[in-house]
């Protein structure tokens, strides 16, 4: 019988990996409903501009192999779109980090197979949404920082800082005590918390090149038409489908970032639960009561 998955437990790296994938399979429809509805404009935004930066790069590669007098226009537009992808990128990623993590801590709430809906989850999202989106700037400020001094000092601060987000979501928590927690509840765990994050990126980044293809087959047609020896104008479909399949892998690419961000979930509770023992608590302070019928209780059964 399927069984609800216990957040607060204490978990090795497989069972992680295996919980993440088992909690999508479960709450695949309700989840993407709620990526989709929230967070979706906003990847879609961000998959237009994504379309016309490949444009734009293509313009200016076929302007920079021809020398033509319109080079330094499509620089400037490359660099246009390319800013402004950088930018809404941010801002689906906040969306989709928030939507994930509030989904998560709902569902931790709640007795298993009730419905969790699109505005419950847009409730918790829109009251930390600010503080989640000024702690997400600050990781990358420090990282960008550690990365420029030395390489080494970055990554490792990038992955001590991804526990910001769930400290947040999960524990109401201000951006700098979220900050000093995290580099507290990573202590000794770095090594593992990394390969997590390595593992589920790479899955996630193997599945997004199937949305990838469509793109690939249409720069592939605008790159051989702009090195042949007699390159002709550019048909007004090859544009339209470079576009369109642009946005298509940046919509199903951003989309699976929610497995990252689901382990790092799971690590969260892994890591409080080896430190605090949070889950073991509260069983011990619900031991001798009798159950209700579909209860909390009764989601946490071993998984």
């Amino acid at each position: 019988m399927e069984q609800k998955i216990e957040m607060r437990k204490m978990r090795d790296f497989s069972a992680k990996i295996n919980a993440t994938f088992e909690f999508l399979r479960q709450n695949f429809k309700p989840l993407i409903k709620a990526i989709a509805y929230i967070a979706g404009p906003a990847i879609l935004v961000q998959g237009v501009v994504y379309g016309y930066y490949n444009r734009s790069v293509v313009n200016l590669t076929s302007a920079g192999r021809q020398a033509t007098d319109g080079f330094a226009s499509f620089l400037g537009e490359f660099s246009l779109w390319l800013g402004l992808t950088i930018l809404l990128g941010g801002i689906a990623y906040v969306i989709l980090v928030a939507v994930v993590g509030e989904y998560v801590r709902i569902y931790n709430s709640k007795p298993f197979r009730s419905t969790i809906e699109v505005t419950e989850v847009w409730d918790g999202v829109k009251g930390y949404l600010f503080s989640l989106t000024g702690a997400l700037i600050v990781s990358a400020i420090v990282i960008i920082v550690g990365i420029v001094l030395l390489i080494l000092p970055g990554v490792y601060v990038m992955i001590v800082l991804s526990l910001m987000a769930p400290i947040i979501i999960i524990e109401r928590k201000s951006l700098g005590d979220s900050f000093t927690r995290s580099f507290s509840l990573i202590t000794d765990k770095w090594w593992s918390t990394f390969g997590l994050l390595l593992v589920t990126g790479l899955i996630s980044g193997f599945m997004g090149y199937m949305f990838a293809i469509p793109q690939v087959i249409f720069t592939f047609l605008i790159t051989f038409n702009s090195v042949s020896e007699n390159p002709t104008a550019l048909p007004l479909w090859y544009e339209v489908g470079l576009i369109l399949s642009s946005m298509f892998y940046m919509i199903g690419a951003t989309f699976l970032r929610a497995i990252p961000i689901l382990a790092i979930m799971f690590q969260y509770f892994n890591l409080v639960e080896r430190k605090e023992a949070a889950g073991l608590m509260a069983k011990l302070d619900t031991f001798g009561q009798t159950p209700q019928p579909n209860s909390a209780a009764d989601a946490h059964e071993s998984y």
